[in-house]
């Protein structure tokens, strides 16, 4: 299992794996109705605008997405995106998607729908969803809370099937004015698995959708996947840019017409795979390490030249990646077993600040040597397209072995096991000898 691909500047929030993985990237938990009675103040605030959502025919919206990560009180990450939707009820649409490392297009134009991943591949939906569908689970990824915006800006949706359900309690915190001049609704919700959410409405005329902010934390704390630093806040904060639900939308959105250039797979399983194959040849395997200086978490500096004569285990990996986060106890205890035999284990961090990873990497039980990579210097030298990316490189300085994605615990254990048994005997790995060299027993 991979994480998604990398580019050097192309960084995901922390934990947001947890987030996608555990089926919580949604504030619906179904048709659930609420388990309290609505006090009148909520139900007068929210209904004017739930009711012209659900009466909508057409919608128009651009959502401004950033989602934060506190540690200490202090911003340490900020991961900005946004969303662009039009729709028509009950079943057109088109919502773009765009992140720093992911621009995905969905359409439908009532009969057929189609999945654009990137400029040159897309697959055709089997079936199309309704928006209110589409709003109660999407089952494509569109960001990490994708249901949230899309309750409140699809046409015909009923966005209280998404704000109700499975709530603990609603209430108005009270009337503002939002940015200091556009009179407001502030309403905050408590959903039954911890997680909050801040929702601003208009006060002024026909009511709208402001503000939308989601406060993660409490769920990835209540899941006992990883530990959450003490400390640790992870939140999304929704703006919305523009917003509207009369007027006219033009069909020619809801219709794609793939680039030349475009590849067609059978479905995102076929583009996956073809992605992974992709992934797995890579450029440096038989090949010298290039020079590199990692620092360590207490500031301390480690070079290439520092480590000649050893056995050199490099793992890229980020708070946010799950597989990364499976993998690493796993290749923590199997190198820890070659310690006496000059075999050193460097965690990587990719893309987060120091401050974050330290604080991290405090509440973890793995006691390995971490490196900081902040800037992606170091995972675009490596040539790493997605992490868990491991490299194992012989005291010659060639890279025998790299491993991409986590196949499961027993998988990964045996092979690290195989595979340092040979170098730390002074033997080379066969995927790493080129084919016209016969390898080293």
């Amino acid at each position: 299992m991979n994480c998604a691909r990398l580019g050097k500047w192309n960084v995901l929030p922390s934990l947001m794996f947890f987030v996608a993985v555990l089926g919580m990237a949604s504030v619906s938990v179904g048709q659930d109705k609420p388990s309290f009675e609505l006090s009148d103040d909520v139900r007068d605030a929210l209904t004017p605008l739930f009711s012209r959502i659900l009466k909508a025919d057409v919608s128009r919206a651009t959502v401004e997405l950033s989602a934060e990560t506190v540690m200490g009180g202090k911003v340490v990450e900020t991961a900005d995106s946004v969303y662009q939707i039009a729709s028509k009820y009950p079943n057109q649409y088109t919502v773009y998607y765009k992140s720093a490392d992911d621009r995905k297009r969905l359409y439908s134009d009532g009969e057929k729908g189609v999945v654009a991943l990137t400029p040159e591949a897309f697959f055709r939906l089997p079936q199309v969803a309704s928006c209110q569908e589409l709003a109660t689970r999407s089952e494509i990824n569109l960001g990490p809370y994708p249901e949230a915006v899309l309750a409140l800006t699809l046409a015909g949706v009923d966005p209280a099937v998404t704000f109700l359900g499975g709530m603990k309690s609603v209430e108005v915190a009270g009337k503002t004015k939002y940015r200091g001049s556009i009179q407001s609704i502030h309403l905050r919700g408590q959903q039954k698995d911890g997680v909050s959410w801040d929702l601003w409405i208009s006060d002024e005329g026909e009511p709208r959708p402001l503000r939308l902010l989601v406060d993660l934390t409490p769920m990835l704390v209540a899941t006992g996947q990883v530990a959450v630093p003490q400390g640790y806040a992870y939140s999304l904060r929704y703006d919305f840019k523009s917003w509207r639900v009369t007027g006219e939308v033009d069909d020619k959105l809801f219709q794609y017409t793939p680039p030349r250039e475009a590849v067609e797979y059978e479905s995102l399983e076929e583009y996956q795979q073809q992605a992974a194959q992709e992934l797995a040849e890579h450029p440096l395997l038989g090949e010298s390490v290039p020079d590199f200086e990692l620092t360590l978490l207490d500031g301390s500096i480690v070079r290439k030249a520092d480590l000649k004569g050893k056995v050199i285990v490099l793992d890229f990996w980020a708070t946010w990646c799950g597989p990364c986060l499976q993998a690493m106890p796993v290749i923590a205890e199997t190198t820890r077993k070659f310690a006496d035999k000059d075999v050193q284990f460097y965690a990587v961090n990719v893309g987060e600040s120091s401050s974050l990873v330290k604080g991290f990497v405090s509440e973890q039980d793995w006691d390995v040597s971490v490196a900081s990579d902040p800037d992606g210097d170091l995972i675009e030298a490596f040539t790493a397209k997605s992490i868990p990316l491991t490299l194992l490189i012989a005291p010659t300085g060639i890279v025998e072995a790299v491993h991409q994605g986590f196949p499961g615990e027993a998988e990964l254990k045996q092979q690290f096991t195989d595979e340092l048994e040979v170098l730390v005997q002074g033997g080379r790995i066969a995927s790493s000898v080129p084919a016209d060299a016969e390898p080293q027993k």
